[in-house]
């Protein structure tokens, strides 16, 4: 299982942040032309919507690879005067509650993507613009955030009850 996620994690940090980048260099090229286009009169069409869509690509990919690097904005006056072994209990209960809710959060939106696809969902605009493929990548970016809290409870499991370091995480004396 280590190894799993050591090969997981591996693969993920090299391939996720090349998933938000390229949605972020097209949204800057679409509204640096869009841009340009107002004040000449001949906007870019669907603007708007293609840098709506690609934003949920930046964002909830963007979530997991944050989970995995722990990376949210900590308040720990609370916890710091704990050992770092109840702050792996912490991190514990808080990765599996996330992951409860995530995992519902997950199901909900791939029943919503998959509604979407069976109708082919377009939003009307200056031209009809497929709203189903990012509905479908919301759903896996919610997945990916998923997995990555179950990474993560585990890893505090396994260092909370006794290891030292645990795919590559380590407790912190």
């Amino acid at each position: 299982m280590e190894a799993f996620i050591i090969a997981y994690e591996r693969l993920f940090r090299k391939v996720v942040p090349f998933l938000i980048a390229t949605p972020l260099v097209i949204m800057t090229i679409v509204i640096f032309i869009n841009t340009f286009g107002r004040k000449l009169l001949i906007p870019f069409p669907g603007a708007l919507e293609l840098v709506e869509a690609l934003l949920v690509i930046c964002v909830y990919f963007g979530v997991a690879l944050v989970a995995l690097d722990k990376g949210h904005v900590n308040v720990t006056f609370a916890t710091d005067k704990l050992s770092p072994r109840y702050k792996c209990l912490l991190d514990l209960f808080g990765n599996t509650i996330a992951a409860f809710a995530f995992g519902y959060l997950a199901l909900s939106a791939w029943d919503i993507g998959i509604q979407a696809t069976q109708i082919m969902e377009y939003r009307l605009a200056v031209y009809r613009f497929p709203l189903w493929p990012f509905k479908l990548l919301f759903a896996f970016g919610l997945t990916l955030l998923f997995i990555q809290l179950i990474i993560n409870s585990i890893k505090c499991a396994y260092l909370f009850f006794g290891r030292k370091s645990y795919a590559g995480q380590t407790i912190e004396m």
